[in-house]
């Protein structure tokens, strides 16, 4: 879950900044801490199903 970003010889402050801001969002970090931070029920099958059939209603529409 921590993201490491060592200076590199010649390398910019705002290069490293830039590459540690890439490397913590494609790893998702940011979306593990908020998810962790409220516990969230998971949706039950019913409620799948019921926006699986929402979902394809509109998708036929669209074409």
């Amino acid at each position: 879950m921590i993201c490491y970003s060592i200076k590199k010889e010649g390398e910019t402050n705002e290069k490293l900044i830039l590459r540690y801001k890439k490397a913590f969002f494609q790893t998702r970090t940011a979306n593990k801490l908020k998810a962790s931070q409220n516990h969230t029920r998971n949706v039950s099958h019913r409620k799948m199903r019921e926006k699986a059939i929402i979902r394809e209603y509109y998708r036929s529409l669209a074409k």
